[in-house]
């Protein structure tokens, strides 16, 4: 493999690292000290044209292989990406910000995405239906070449939660990654390199919003896969619709966690500061509302101590337990978020705004934040808020913490901490979203349990992820004959 510069991102076109000729490059700091770690391409429309037709030109080749050797395929990748394990997690904790221990966990994850997908049912060859006249049988064919679109949050696990399952179908794919945190996405493309994937099967292209149009304007691109923020993933959406192309979009979350007094409390307690402040909230499936029912409101008192134990610093140290924002525009925000809240009449009981990290002094750090008499009304219910902040709801029963959640538009998830099983029954089959929790905070599944959020918060044709997720990535054609 080809020696590259430090310091710059390159695309990953026919199994080659390509120095961009773009005149417009990004540069990416480490959120915890602002140090520079790289500069990212803005790809010229002659560099994605590249790509499209090198993902274009394998795919037929790589479609003709049997389903055992692209399984092979993606075993060989599965060793190398253990291989890398120590430079994917360090770039996780560097460029993203993440914890040493949210740097296993991701790393972990992503590789069981690819096992998942290693074992996908021979249903893939196709099925034989019994008649009496005539030969019926069903076939599932690749769609072709497919574009998965990443976000910065988890650059390392997100594009692997699609992309083994568009290759074992016999698709070729071209991933567009964050350019926030392009590190991971190129030492990706290094080990797909290595495992000895066909050129042009798996490519890179690094950009923004203009790159993003460009791919979604290419009749080669037959199916998009899409996790990131909700004014994003619209435009994905129906520009892919519009297109005619099969389309996947996974954007925000306003997850509750909902609180009985029957519950354990210090678990439960433990449990919320956990969902809400881990990876410094930057997680689709963060609990960002707790929903205190009756008595339980005694308990925030408990949960603002809690909050304050936790180390904040950055990610290397194995102390620390919350890690900075991803830019500071990021963390501008979410400080404007809680000032907004706090005017609107919810009240800061654990204020993290200006928060100082003596060894970090340019971090993007915020604290860990709990706002209380927070309304439906008020934006910061409203919104995604993606930084450690977290929304404290009363109300008198568990039909009211429901009603809420219903009335709420996103989908991605809740939980209820309770020991009562009727509690659960009742929280389980009344709540109106996709992934439903009970004495645990909202965990992203992962490996072969489908990923199934719903109203606002998934757009598209079929679920995420999950075993039976390569049927996204298929044609099905039904072949009838009638021979004399």
């Amino acid at each position: 493999m080809q020696t590259l510069a430090q310091g710059i991102t390159y695309n990953f076109i026919a199994n080659e690292f390509m120095l961009s000729k773009s005149r417009a490059w990004t540069k990416v700091y480490d959120p915890a000290s602002q140090n520079f770690i790289t500069r990212v391409p803005e790809s010229t429309d002659a560099e994605i044209q590249n790509a499209i037709v090198a993902a274009a030109s394998a795919q037929p080749a790589w479609a003709a292989l049997s389903l055992s050797k692209r399984r092979n395929m993606l075993l060989n990748l599965l060793n190398t990406l253990k291989q890398s394990s120590s430079k994917v997690r360090h770039c996780l904790c560097v460029e993203v910000g993440k914890t040493l221990v949210d740097a296993e966990a991701e790393f972990e994850r992503a590789l069981d995405a690819v096992e998942t997908a290693c074992t996908v049912s021979n249903e893939m060859g196709g099925v034989h239906h019994l008649n009496q006249s005539a030969e019926v049988y069903t076939i599932y064919q690749p769609l072709g070449v497919c574009l998965t679109i990443s976000p910065f949050n988890f650059p390392f696990m997100i594009p692997l939660w699609s992309i083994p399952y568009a290759l074992i179908t016999g698709n070729t794919v071209i991933l567009k990654p964050s350019e926030k945190t392009p590190s991971a996405t190129q030492a990706l493309a290094e080990c797909f390199y290595r495992a000895g994937f066909p050129s042009g099967v798996f490519n890179v292209i690094n950009g923004g919003g203009s790159v993003v149009n460009t791919l979604l304007a290419q009749p080669t691109i037959r199916a998009v896969s899409f996790v990131g923020s909700e004014v994003a993933g619209e435009r994905v959406y129906d520009h892919a619709k519009a297109t005619r192309k099969r389309v996947q979009v996974e954007c925000n979350g306003k997850n509750h966690g909902v609180v009985l007094d029957d519950a354990s409390k210090m678990k439960a307690l433990y449990a919320i500061a956990g969902s809400a402040f881990g990876a410094a909230g930057q997680r689709c499936m963060s609990l960002s509302v707790a929903v205190f029912v009756g008595s339980t409101k005694e308990w925030i008192d408990d949960l603002v101590t809690l909050a304050k134990s936790l180390v904040i610093g950055c990610g290397l140290d194995p102390l620390v337990e919350v890690g900075p924002m991803i830019s500071q525009a990021a963390k501008a925000r979410v400080e404007e978020v809680i000032t907004t809240a706090e005017n609107e009449g919810a009240k800061v009981v654990l204020d993290g705004r200006n928060y100082h990290v003596p060894d970090y002094p340019n971090g993007n750090f915020i604290g860990p934040t709990i706002l209380t008499k927070v309304h439906p009304y008020m934006s910061c219910y409203q919104e995604e808020i993606f930084g450690p902040v977290l929304c404290c709801v009363e109300v008198n029963t568990l039909e009211e913490a429901i009603q809420l959640i219903n009335e709420n538009r996103y989908g991605n998830g809740c939980t209820l901490f309770t020991s009562s099983p009727v509690n659960a029954g009742i929280f389980q089959r009344l709540v109106n979203v996709g992934q439903v929790g009970i004495n645990v905070p909202i965990l992203a599944p992962s490996g072969p349990v489908l990923r199934t959020a719903n109203k606002d918060s998934f757009l598209g044709d079929q679920y995420v992820s999950g075993r039976s997720s390569w049927q996204f990535f298929a044609m099905t054609k039904t072949v009838t004959s009638l021979w004399s």
